[in-house]
């Protein structure tokens, strides 16, 4: 892969990397089996292999919400179509082919690039973990300063210090305003919550500019707003803030907060009574939005209303994996992902037919697949932990696909087998590594290196630390 397509790769699993989606499961496993499938494509065109179109589904986050891409990439090999979808390139790039895979890696000293890169990191990410918890502790007063019941910004773990910086700012303005705001009226946002953004970051709608036919509305940064679960949508433009939310109802915001509050709870108390009837291992749904609680609920009733039968059937069966229920009616009733240990279950799924899935071939076979999920999971982990302490470092993670976990693991010994070597010309004291595809600084202070790095890299430098060693130890005889 060209350094062009390798830079925008990474701009693109930086977006959809499934750590990002911990609070939304949907999409988390989406974007898993997507990446397994992109990674799949991308190598067997590395190894000169036919393949076939493929179509990548992703959900990204735009300053918190969440927004659905796709691309088609074709049968001649172009992930153009993958960065076109993402904002990368320009529609002119793409018919230029701009992305047409071509094989080819420069070799990289392994010792030489983490010297020279290993001091920036460390830098970077602590100035990183500084502005992460100036946000943390800004947020925190607000909320408390107003008696908020939450306020959002961003995402906690932006990978951008610049984006840090924003959200900062913008915490700061809605602290102003909130304060002009309850002068006179202290409990005025008493119990709601704030879903806030910056002008940079606030995601693009049509904006209704009053025109006739198609130049009555045109895209631009959302408004402020009441959305259906009461949450108030803040866009912190210090020109314009004040008066946007002088002019929100908050009446009704606290209606909706209400009633959207009552399905979460009922969500809450029926998830675990789900949990311990099927005997998986976790029980989620999506509480964003009112409806989706709803059907949640309504669902899980239809179920424990069958309680009889399912113990009867189950007898206390114990399940690896954990399940997901969801309204996505274009999907299965049942679907069970494997890579995930997630079985996906549809809100209108007739319970008897989930029963079916629990006690057949099927259910046996999803909860081996779990297992051996959370088996290679927990030995990754330790091993990645035994890096870590090697290295000395502040911490060490795989970032790559988890159809890359053998290459993982064995990149992971190589760098245990080399440890002492690499710390005796890089110091890694308060470095995160990250076990990926490329060599790569990220802006978060993290250092990528590839999995496929041979030992043959250290050979030059090993050469160059022992000879400089040996003359040491001549002049002190």
């Amino acid at each position: 892969m060209q350094a062009e397509d390798k830079r925008m790769m990474r701009a693109v699993v930086r977006r959809v990397h499934p750590d990002l989606f911990a609070a939304h499961p949907y999409e988390r496993a989406k974007n898993t089996e997507s990446l397994k499938l992109l990674n799949g494509y991308v190598d067997a065109l590395g190894h000169g292999a036919r393949v076939d179109g493929a179509r990548m589904e992703f959900w990204v986050l735009e300053a918190g919400a969440l927004a659905y891409l796709e691309a088609d990439l074709p049968p001649h090999g172009s992930l153009g179509p993958l960065f076109y979808a993402f904002g990368l390139i320009s529609a002119e790039d793409l018919r230029s082919g701009a992305g047409t895979y071509a094989t080819g890696q420069g070799d990289t000293n392994f010792l030489l690039w983490l010297s020279e890169t290993v001091a920036s990191a460390v830098r970077t990410a602590e100035q990183h973990e500084v502005l992460k918890q100036a946000v943390r502790a800004e947020l925190a007063a607000v909320e408390s300063r107003f008696d908020l019941a939450a306020v959002q910004v961003g995402g906690e773990f932006a990978v951008s210090t610049a984006e840090q910086r924003r959200q900062l700012l913008a915490l700061k303005t809605l602290d102003t305003c909130l304060a002009a705001l309850t002068a006179a009226a202290p409990g005025r946002f008493a119990g709601l919550s704030v879903r806030l953004y910056h002008p940079e970051s606030a995601p693009m709608d049509l904006l209704d500019y009053g025109g006739q036919g198609d130049d009555r509305s045109r895209p631009g940064t959302i408004q402020s707003f009441v959305a259906d679960d009461g949450c108030l949508h803040i866009v912190a433009d210090r020109a314009s803030i004040q008066a946007a939310v002088a002019g929100l109802d908050l009446e009704r915001a606290r209606l909706l907060t209400r009633l959207s509050l009552f399905w979460v709870r009922r969500v809450r108390e029926l998830a675990p009574a789900l949990e311990t009837l099927l005997g998986v291992q976790h029980v989620w749904c999506d509480t964003r939005s009112e409806e989706s609680s709803q059907r949640f609920v309504l669902w899980a009733g239809y179920v424990l209303e069958s309680r009889a039968e399912f113990e009867a059937a189950l007898q206390r069966r114990a399940f690896s994996f954990s399940m997901l229920v969801h309204s996505d009616l274009s999907s299965a009733l049942v679907d069970f992902l494997p890579s995930s240990s997630v079985l996906q279950v549809r809100s209108d799924c007739p319970p008897p037919r989930l029963l079916a899935f629990l006690v057949g071939e099927a259910g046996a076979a999803a909860n081996e697949a779990a297992e051996a999920v959370a088996t290679s999971k927990a030995e990754e982990e330790a091993l990645l932990e035994q890096v870590r302490e090697a290295l000395a470092a502040k911490q060490v993670i795989r970032l790559c696909s988890a159809v890359e976990s053998d290459r993982v693991a064995a990149a992971a010994r190589r760098l245990l087998q080399n440890a002492p070597l690499i710390r005796q010309s890089v110091d890694l004291s308060g470095a995160s590594i990250a076990i990926d595809d490329c060599y790569e600084l990220w802006e978060s202070g993290f250092i990528s290196i590839p999995f496929d790095f041979q030992v043959s890299d250290l050979q030059p430098e090993l050469q160059r630390l022992l000879s400089s060693g040996a003359r040491r130890q001549h002049c002190i005889r």
